[in-house]
């Protein structure tokens, strides 16, 4: 039993019925195919695949189809046919599962997989029953996971600085070129870096940019982003002038030899990328054809896989790929590409041990979201506490005010979490929890007074005189 995904690219030069019959009759590019030995399909795997993918982004088929053929080698491997799957199949599967080291966060996910193959097959008849019991709230499928803190780390500004110029940028402790250093694209990868850092956005959404989204004039560039978000949530970004300015060099250095260079593997790529047509920056839309049919559609609203295969055609035939970042061949880096980038910067760091400050452990793409994060909300906290400063009566205020200047809602719309409590995990990060603690308990320090003393002496202290 194998999974693979259609890609009608590769068939193109194959003269079979199938293809002759016309694309309405093609599954989408991308569709996970569960086949057997014989590499015959799998029923009702793909059906069920076809049918629950066709809404999803390319990265959650791949995620969940993985998750779906995981469950299908299990039922295989025992020799259970998904008809005859009965609670104890599934407490089986939990078990090989975690025992595998499958954390609780992803034999959640694989869950959603599950419950929505059940749920299929019974919802068309082909089962009569589901293969859990359902008590109350809770059944197998819907287990109670332990509850884990969020793993934030935030660096320093002098970590961030290291990481940038010596573990990106190919400098020396001192600040000066390494002669040594063999890394390539050391302004792109830095100016990515930055503009991780100084927007919050994800992997998925500053590496899937394109160039069009971040005007090149002098200031800061607000950008849409919709298609590339998590869930699809649209949300509005800012970036820092100096971070345009860094996007601006790269562009006027690598990015132009980069795609200068690619122009025989893009003119190659032609009939697999997407042609684009037309771009009305005015009511933020773009037109491209992809097999010969033309879309007109948001800018904001481009799928992850059609991004990176945007381009334009010039008169002269020159090809100009519309991602902001590029890689060799003119297509910009996957996410894959981008985190071993990070594993060779933090690698290049070690080699500085005790020349640069400490790490602590690697770092990753999403440590610098979360380092936005931190200076982010105590720079809002910040703010809030002038403004209360300010009022004429401190304190008080309208409820619009004080949503409108409430640190948490503000970093919650910035980095486009879906509920407030996912935000509130960054208030136990702040350093100046120490110092309250440490300010509330400085004058417990009386050998002479017991606990009774210190409650009077509060109580004399805030008595009506």
């Amino acid at each position: 039993m194998d999974l693979y995904f259609a890609n009608w690219e590769l068939a193109s030069d194959l003269d079979c019925a199938l293809i002759r019959a016309g694309s309405s009759r093609r599954i989408q590019n991308g569709t996970p195919i569960i086949v057997d030995d014989a590499m015959w399909p799998v029923e009702p795997w793909c059906t069920f695949l076809r049918l629950y993918c066709e809404n999803l982004s390319v990265n959650s088929v791949k995620a969940y189809a993985r998750d779906a053929f995981a469950f299908a080698r299990f039922l295989d491997s025992r020799s259970i046919a998904v008809f005859d799957v009965c609670e104890s199949d599934l407490v089986a599967y939990r078990a090989e599962q975690l025992a595998s080291g499958t954390s609780w966060r992803s034999w959640s996910r694989r869950l959603v997989v599950v419950r929505a193959l059940f749920t299929y097959l019974y919802e068309t008849g082909q089962r009569d029953t589901l293969p859990w019991i359902q008590v109350g709230s809770r059944s197998v499928v819907t287990p109670r996971v332990p509850q884990a803190d969020l793993d934030v780390r935030a660096l320093s500004h002098a970590q961030w600085v290291a990481l940038r110029d010596i573990g990106f940028g190919g400098q020396l402790a001192g600040g000066a070129i390494d002669p040594a250093y063999r890394g390539r694209s050391t302004v792109r990868n830095t100016c990515a870096a930055e503009l991780a850092l100084t927007t919050g956005m994800r992997l998925s959404e500053w590496s899937t940019l394109l160039d069009i989204e971040v005007p090149a004039e002098s200031g800061g560039a607000p950008v849409a982003l919709q298609a590339c978000a998590k869930n699809g949530r649209s949300r509005r970004v800012y970036i820092p002038a100096s971070t345009v300015e860094s996007i601006n060099l790269y562009r006027d250095t690598e990015r132009v030899s980069l795609v200068r260079k690619s122009q025989s593997s893009l003119r190659q790529k032609l009939p697999s990328l997407a042609i684009v047509s037309e771009i009305d920056c005015s009511v933020g839309k773009l037109t491209y054809a992809i097999d010969g049919q033309p879309k007109r559609v948001p800018i904001a609203g481009i799928p992850i896989d059609v991004r990176r295969r945007l381009v334009r055609v010039q008169d002269s035939g020159f090809v100009e790929p519309l991602s902001l970042f590029v890689g060799k061949g003119g297509k910009p880096p996957t996410q894959r590409r981008w985190h071993q980038y990070f594993v060779d910067a933090n690698e290049r760091l070690i080699m500085f041990a005790g020349e640069v400050p400490a790490m602590g452990r690697a770092v990753t793409p999403h440590d610098l979201r979360h380092t936005f994060a931190i200076v982010m909300l105590r720079s809002l906290q910040q703010r809030a506490m002038k403004l209360e400063q300010t009022r004429p009566t401190h304190g008080f205020g309208t409820i619009a005010e004080h949503i409108v200047h409430n640190p948490l809602l503000t970093l919650q719309r910035l980095l486009g979490h879906a509920s407030p409590s996912t935000t509130m995990v960054y208030l136990r990060y702040l350093d100046e929890s120490d110092d309250l603690i440490q300010r509330a308990f400085e004058s417990w320090s009386d050998e002479t007074k017991d606990y009774a003393d210190y409650v009077l002496e509060a109580f004399a202290m805030t008595a009506t005189p």
